[in-house]
């Protein structure tokens, strides 16, 4: 897991805090040097100062205690776990409210009496996803979306859809991070990073399509991706990536 230092301005420095390679994922606590993660979002600070991270491919919550360096597993078996936040922090039984992407819900999780948290070792294992080899230069990403049956895409209130397209080391991606509306995007790869992990996060909003509902019911399908990514001479120039609908 990675932190950007913002206070060095323009010369912001990117800090690995847990575990070290791109690849190499898993679900393994302890020292923050060795443990491991897939693809954590969120995180949040509890009272003690310690941080929550939504650990999404482990389906976990994971603590990390800067006062000792270590990491512990705070709760398993949620669906892809993307956000997490403190609630009710000032109540005698504080609160996680976790973002579960993979279910579409809200979860209400205690935080739990002893901080500490159980210690997994579950070793270290390949990401779910399998690494991808990209050409370097221009790169077409696609999200592809299709809203389920009897729906339709919805743009009453605006933009339907959103893209924010991000790099793990940032130099990988020369144009293309950020934010926009379309779910199709140019990218340019770095020839000179060999190798890296390119993070989506798209939505896109879908309403019920019989014109004879007076209040049609609405959905906000989510879906984030963890691409690790090899660039090679002959790898793809095209990218699709399935936004479940």
């Amino acid at each position: 897991m990675r932190v950007i230092d913002r206070k060095a301005g323009a010369g912001a420095r990117i800090e690995t805090v847990i575990g070290a390679g791109l690849f190499d994922f898993g679900h393994r606590d302890g020292d923050a040097a060795q443990a491991l993660l897939q693809h954590p979002l969120g995180l949040t600070v509890l009272p003690d100062s310690s941080v929550v991270v939504a650990d999404t491919y482990n389906g976990a919550l994971r603590r990390y205690d800067p006062a000792t360096g270590t990491v512990s597993t705070l709760a398993r078996d949620l669906s892809e776990p993307s956000d997490v936040l403190l609630i009710d922090a000032a109540e005698a039984a504080p609160t996680l409210l976790v973002v579960e992407s993979a279910a579409h819900r809200l979860t209400r999780i205690p935080v739990p009496a002893r901080l500490a948290g159980e210690l997994v070792d579950g070793g270290a294992h390949r990401t779910r996803r399998p690494v991808t080899e990209l050409a370097p230069g221009e790169l077409r990403l696609e999200v592809l979306f299709t809203p389920a049956s009897g729906q339709k895409v919805d743009e009453r209130y605006g933009p339907a859809t959103w893209l924010q397209v991000s790099a793990s080391p940032p130099e990988l991606l020369v144009t293309g991070a950020g934010d926009g509306t379309d779910l199709d995007r140019a990218l340019t790869l770095a020839a000179d990073v060999p190798e890296g992990v390119l993070h989506v996060t798209a939505h896109a909003a879908s309403c019920d399509a019989d014109p004879a509902i007076a209040f049609p019911a609405c959905h906000l399908n989510q879906q984030d991706w963890g691409v690790p990514v090899r660039i090679a001479a002959d790898g793809a120039r095209k990218l699709r990536l399935p936004l479940l609908g």
